[in-house]
């Protein structure tokens, strides 16, 4: 395989030449993507597009909690202060007399080192990744390694289409998703991410020109990937009902009520209705976003007996029938 067709979408590729003279060594190439395992979910910003029967997975416990202290010290000399410091955000912060704690500078000695353990050959990463890909060059170097190959790719944008998309920020799309939730996402972006999401997430270079019918046709084709044609359509319909049409779903899903009198609704929505935290839950409840039989609630407890039966609804897009057990 050519370089070109590896690099087709990559930003950054460095050094060039070194990804042209591996792919000339004879051999499998070991590529090297770190995935923060915090979330179970996986977005539409990561590559799933791996080979199972040719993926390794590592947990990179397995060496760094072997490290004793002398090899952590080996480890930091292979890279200065004044070389951290050139990250931008470190640069930025140490410039306003922000703190930095040892364990942030250690970071990218660290994700190198993972880089060392395993003997990548290549890592690919998002754009905001390019320091620690790099260090991971030089600390390999340090270790007598062949240096990795560094490939990283834009990063996708989120449903608010400001940040990037990221589990912690809670703006993202998950590849296992409802169809409805799914379309229904991808339904609320701003028109201003639509050329982004387009380019990164359909393999087309035509649209249609108005931009709602280009926002649905890119949900379909999103919702048709992971859930086929059956969930492309499920999805739509159910957008159309209950967001344009504003009308209940026509299926909606049921859960016991707990115990206890009230009931303190934002721990409701964070267990049943998808709401990703209590913090988050009491926001969207403070913005009338909460309704009980398409009343807006204000009250962070509420009667048990007003919601046996009732059904909440949380934001545009989330339903539940609630009965006293």
């Amino acid at each position: 395989m050519a370089a070109a067709d590896l690099t087709r979408n990559a930003v950054d590729v460095l050094p060039k030449e070194d990804l042209e003279r591996k792919l000339r060594l004879g051999r499998p190439l070991r590529v090297k993507l770190g995935i923060d395992a915090t979330s179970p979910d996986i977005h539409l910003g990561f590559a799933y597009v791996l080979d199972r029967e040719r993926t390794e997975i590592r947990f990179n416990g397995e060496w760094l909690g072997e490290l004793s202290y002398a090899e952590v010290v080996r480890l930091a000399r292979t890279i200065t202060v004044a070389r951290i410091l050139e990250r931008d955000d470190f640069a930025k912060r140490f410039s306003a007399h922000e703190p930095i704690s040892i364990s942030e500078l250690l970071y990218p000695l660290m994700q190198a080192y993972d880089s060392v353990a395993i003997e990548a050959d290549i890592e690919i990463g998002g754009t905001d990744q390019l320091y620690n890909l790099l260090t991971g060059r030089d600390v390999m170097a340090d270790y007598e390694l062949d240096p990795q190959v560094v490939m990283t790719y834009p990063l996708l944008v989120g449903v608010d289409g400001e940040e990037k998309m990221s589990k912690s920020r809670g703006n993202y799309v998950g590849i296992n998703d409802p169809p409805e939730e799914m379309f229904g996402k991808t339904m609320s972006i701003p028109d201003s991410a639509l050329p982004q999401w387009w380019e990164m997430l359909v393999d087309d270079e035509t649209h249609p020109a108005d931009p709602m019918e280009w926002k649905l046709e890119l949900a379909r084709r999103i919702v048709r990937r992971w859930h086929g044609e059956e969930g492309a359509r499920h999805g739509e319909a159910h957008f159309t009902r209950v967001v344009r049409e504003h009308q209940a779903p026509e299926e909606i899903p049921e859960a016991a009520l707990p115990d206890g009198d009230p009931v303190h609704l934002p721990a409701l929505l964070v267990e049943h209705l998808g709401v990703p935290s209590t913090s988050e839950a009491r926001r969207l409840i403070g913005q009338g976003g909460v309704r009980v039989d398409g009343e807006t609630v204000s009250d962070l407890d509420v009667p048990r007996s007003l919601l046996d039966g009732a059904v909440i609804q949380a934001g545009k897009r989330r339903f539940m029938r609630f009965r006293a057990a």
